[in-house]
């Protein structure tokens, strides 16, 4: 299908936010249903179990089932689903305002983690997002998720917005599906909605979210972790995880995946620190910790980047050199002791 002239594709440039692609992990209890979107009417479809779709009257394309490396409408390359066969991945020929909402209960006492692979693919950078979800403000180029109260209208941008997730500020940072991870403990007890939204009136936009998750759990996340990379293996230091009443530590997870995306690598030990082996050279990581219980697995640290330059050993001495400065010393010995030796045989006079 051809664009129209105001939203065909030029050069069209790659726009991910945030650092990095992790797998999926079994959790203590999972809140979002279909967070994957493999669950839908087929690909190309605009239908997803467990989401509601709401567009602006008067906006084209709207959030689609999209499977592979083409978008499902245009189409246009993008980037594959980082977790099954689909993501949803917003597409249209014109001009649009979009969203998917699910509302979720957040149990009361738990911990709980929001995480996401999100992607962005502008024809029009930089972003413009006006506090609006109006495709008729010109202009308004604008991706994002919000947590909301579940009474506000599926398009505020006020006081429903409990919390900003994830916002597309236009930047170029990489060519792939990126994570985002948000606390969602400050929402325990009551019931939240979880928004995805988009806009677009410059040129085409497309977002893509998948492997999207609020895991629930007794025991908190690891805190404080710090890495230390030597070589291809970095390695993972945090404070110990608490067991609850319900859930028992048996372990930790890491789980490290490349900055730009990729497939992540795991390495797991019965306590601090983890090893985590096998990163490509000169690749920058991302890094989670996450405790393991025997219900499943618990919230994920704060990600934290690993550089792709490691530390630098020491180079060894090579022994010609060794043996260089042991003459240049013995040398140098030798002198101060006949120097030594003539001056005690003419001493100064006065």
């Amino acid at each position: 299908m051809t664009c129209p002239p105001h939203y065909r594709l030029g050069s069209g440039i790659a726009l991910v936010m945030l650092a990095c692609t992790l797998s999926p992990l079994a959790r203590a209890a999972e809140l979002v249903v279909n967070g994957g979107f493999e669950q839908n009417a087929g690909a190309g479809s605009l239908g997803f179990t467990g989401w509601q779709a709401m567009s602006q009257p008067g906006s084209q394309g709207g959030f689609y089932a999209q499977q592979g490396t083409q978008s499902a409408l245009t189409p246009v390359s993008v980037a594959a689903p980082p977790q099954g066969t689909f993501a949803a991945m917003s597409d249209q020929p014109g001009p649009g305002s979009h969203v998917l909402y699910q509302d979720i209960a957040v149990p009361a006492g738990k911990s709980a983690t929001l995480s996401a692979q999100v992607y962005l693919q502008s024809a029009a950078p930089p972003s413009a997002a006006p506090a609006s979800l109006d495709y008729q403000t010109v202009p308004n180029q604008q991706a994002r998720i919000d947590i909301m109260d579940p009474a506000a209208p599926w398009n505020d941008l006020g006081t429903g917005v409990l919390a900003n997730v994830f916002q597309w500020s236009g930047a170029s940072v990489g060519s792939g599906y990126q994570s985002i991870q948000f606390d969602v403990t400050p929402y325990a007890g009551r019931s939240i909605r979880l928004r995805l939204a988009e806009v677009d009136n410059r040129q085409s936009l497309f977002f893509g979210v998948d492997a999207i998750s609020i895991s629930a759990s007794d025991v908190t996340p690891p805190a404080s972790v710090g890495a230390d990379r030597q070589g291809n293996t970095v390695t993972l230091n945090f404070p110990p995880v608490a067991s609850t009443p319900t859930e028992t530590v048996t372990g930790y997870q890491a789980q490290c995946v490349p900055v730009g995306g990729g497939a992540a690598i795991t390495a797991s030990a019965g306590q601090s620190p983890i090893t985590v082996p096998g990163l490509a050279p000169g690749v920058a990581y991302i890094c989670t910790v996450a405790a393991q219980t025997n219900v499943g697995t618990g919230p994920s640290s704060p990600p934290i980047t690993v550089p792709g330059a490691s530390t630098a050993a020491a180079a060894p001495i090579p022994a010609w050199s060794l043996v260089a400065t042991l003459l240049a010393s013995l040398f140098m010995l030798v002198g101060l002791f006949f120097r030594s030796r003539d001056r005690s045989r003419h001493p100064l006079r006065r």
